[in-house]
């Protein structure tokens, strides 16, 4: 969806040749939109299926990459990415997501799949956003990404949300705070 809509903002014909687009960026054409690469983690049972329809797409601005990280390159990933996309949703609809939980702790905002308990982690306009269906997404990717790296003022602002969402509550104090008290009691 992403794809489409910047192809049709920028007046991109889907002829137009690959090559020439590498060209440009080489020759220092500058785009309102950057092509993004998604790199999805995990080894989930479906995971053959999707690399397979993602490849037949033919996407000309994102690329997208799968693979299973080693626990201590995780937070290496989420470190140097600009934001992270959840797709999790609860079936119960009581479970948050550990993966959005991982992204904050780094730092990172989250585009999340919207569902009933979601907002008591993610903060609408604090922290990232929200989407119920693909358009949603792809409106709040080109929002997000307009004139990056330097002119994307509510990446940033999200961005800086996510770095405190993730340094509000370290473990050793959530520990001191809730468990500890717990453990004195049972033993105590």
């Amino acid at each position: 969806m992403y794809d489409r809509r910047v192809a049709a903002t920028l007046g991109e014909e889907d002829s137009m040749d690959e090559g020439q687009l590498w060209i440009d960026i080489k020759n220092g054409k500058q785009f309102d939109y950057p092509r993004l690469l998604f790199v999805i983690t995990g080894k989930g049972p479906d995971r053959k299926k999707y690399e397979e329809q993602i490849k037949r797409l033919k996407l000309r601005r994102v690329a997208f990459r799968t693979m299973w990280l080693a626990s201590e390159d995780y937070p290496l990933l989420l470190g140097s990415a600009d934001l992270g996309v959840s797709l999790h949703t609860s079936s119960s609809g009581l479970d948050l997501p550990m993966k959005v939980v991982d992204m904050f702790g780094c730092g990172l905002p989250v585009c999340a799949a919207s569902f009933s308990c979601i907002e008591e982690l993610v903060k609408v306009n604090r922290n990232g956003l929200l989407f119920s269906t693909s358009s949603e997404l792809a409106d709040e990717l080109m929002m997000l990404f307009k004139g990056f790296p330097e002119e994307c003022v509510t990446l940033k602002s999200l961005k800086d949300g996510a770095l405190s969402t993730g340094s509000s509550s370290k473990w050793s104090a959530e520990w001191g705070t809730n468990a500890l008290p717990l453990v004195n009691q049972v033993i105590g």
